[in-house]
């Protein structure tokens, strides 16, 4: 491993020298940018992402060995900002995350929005399966999970207040319900 310049700026701001950061800033801006473009460009805007980078930059610095670093500053530094974006492409994508930013958010509801009326399929096949058995199918026999379907769907608001547990039994019914539909012969 050669000599890291960066170590004496990065010791600097970790001392509390703020000018330290500007020049941690201009040797760093372009990986920034380039982690952007690479891994996150399509899901937040460069602005955001590089106001993200600047708080994975102060963490790097508190965080930093100075005195004997095991890896140069720029390595660990862009290694860091990939973790970050490949946390946030997870979190965008996980099934918690989604059923709490359609179902369960007390804010959606106010603004009348309960399901994002969407597929990630664009079969055509698939879709006209899907909305047939969404018309025609009997998903369940009970008034309660009649009424948390509709509000999945996004047709009705939940009027009566269910257990978190209850509604994420209920949606699981649907999904698979749903994935059976999908997945049955033509």
């Amino acid at each position: 491993m050669g000599k890291d310049k960066l170590v004496p700026v990065v010791h600097a701001a970790q001392r509390g020298h703020d000018f330290a950061y500007h020049v941690l800033i201009k040797h760093l801006k372009g990986a920034i940018f380039d982690v952007h473009r690479r891994k996150i460009s399509g899901r937040m805007t460069a602005d955001d992402w590089y106001a993200d980078g600047l708080e994975v930059l102060i963490k790097c610095v508190n965080k930093f060995d100075t005195r004997q670093p095991r890896a140069k500053f720029s390595t660990y530094f862009i290694t860091a900002l990939s973790n970050h974006a490949t946390d946030l492409v997870r979190a965008h994508y996980t099934a918690k995350s989604d059923f709490e930013k359609t179902i369960m958010s007390d804010s959606a509801e106010a603004d009348g929005y309960c399901f994002e009326q969407g597929t990630d399929t664009y079969n055509p096949e698939k879709l006209v399966i899907l909305k047939d058995m969404l018309q025609h199918t009997e998903l369940a026999q009970t008034a309660e999970f009649k009424k948390a379907a509709l509000h999945f769907l996004g047709v009705k608001a939940m009027t009566t207040s269910s257990s978190g547990r209850r509604l994420e039994q209920m949606q699981y019914r649907l999904k698979k319900a749903i994935n059976h539909a999908i997945e049955a012969p033509l």
